[in-house]
């Protein structure tokens, strides 16, 4: 199985990760909560933030790598009203 699920991803300024979905969604998610934390501190290096890539299933930079199931889930935190 050969499955897909994002088109594409975009390293924005200010750590604002653009990721695309095959159903025509666009989320625009906001990294700079995560910079803190072991796994994500690479992505404090503008080369590495800007190394961002997908291959339709995971979003890669460098040895950093998020699923399309982790990106939604990291979405859904930041609107949980609590």
């Amino acid at each position: 199985m050969n499955r897909k699920y994002l088109t594409g991803t975009a390293p924005l300024p200010d750590h604002i990760l653009q990721v695309d979905f095959v159903s025509g969604a666009r989320l625009l998610l906001d990294m700079k909560p995560y910079l803190d934390k072991i796994r994500f501190l690479p992505l404090n290096d503008p080369g590495v933030w800007n190394s961002a890539v997908t291959n339709g299933i995971f979003v890669r930079f460098g040895n950093v790598e998020l699923s399309h199931d982790e990106l939604l889930s990291m979405a859904e935190r930041e609107f949980t009203i609590e």
